[in-house]
């Protein structure tokens, strides 16, 4: 089995770490796109890789990211195929991260609330591949990644989305959402720091309009 390779141990550290690296690299195209003169005509935020997410804002994701982050903090094993995804594109975005040794955001990601013991990890993208591949998730993360790539190709054959309908429309309402719950910050507990907590908040109350008041 590959997942002998990885203790469980490890793979809740990677899944940690893969969380605050997915959390920063969104929150920065949140940041870059609304308080910076950059525009962006690409997919942004740590679903892009994912076609049916790539137009969800960056904002949307991130409350996403956060309430799967809840979920996983308090042992749920109850999680839902999106739970599941967004779990496998956090450690995507990591792998990425990894692969293009951006040692900045690295950094930033390992330097969280939780002292991330990573001794005995090998930081390459293949180990990082090897944790999206084999959990930690109640099914097969890459059966996961083919069905909901499947479902996105919006290439012409729309046979595929009536496979997995109720998915089809989660995804479908994301890309419609534009604001987010009010309970992010709380949802942010045991993942963000204290300063990224006050960041996170001080953004959203300088664009209210973003938050579902």
């Amino acid at each position: 089995m590959l997942n002998t390779f990885l203790t469980d141990e490890t793979q809740e550290v990677i899944l940690y770490i893969a969380f605050r690296a997915a959390y920063l690299t969104t929150f920065q195209e949140l940041l870059d796109e609304f308080e910076s003169d950059r525009m962006s005509g690409s997919p942004s935020g740590f679903l892009a890789k994912l076609p049916i997410a790539a137009g969800c804002a960056p904002q949307v994701q991130l409350n996403l990211l956060l309430k799967t982050w809840q979920k996983v903090h308090a042992g749920c094993e109850d999680l839902t195929d999106l739970d599941r995804c967004v779990c496998f594109y956090t450690v995507g975005e990591l792998a990425r991260l990894a692969q293009s040794e951006d040692r900045h955001v690295m950094k930033r990601a390992l330097c969280g609330p939780k002292i991330a013991e990573v001794n005995g990890i090998t930081w390459l993208a293949s180990s990082l591949r090897l944790s999206q591949i084999t959990g930690p998730f109640p099914i097969e993360a890459s059966n996961l990644q083919r069905e909901i790539s499947d479902l996105a190709d919006t290439t012409g054959d729309s046979s595929n989305l009536e496979s997995n309908t109720c998915l089809t429309d989660v995804f479908l309402e994301l890309l419609g959402q534009w604001t987010v719950s009010t309970q992010i910050l709380d949802n942010a507990n045991g993942l963000l720091t204290l300063e990224e907590c006050h960041r996170l908040g001080r953004f959203f109350s300088q664009h209210p309009q973003l938050m579902n008041l």
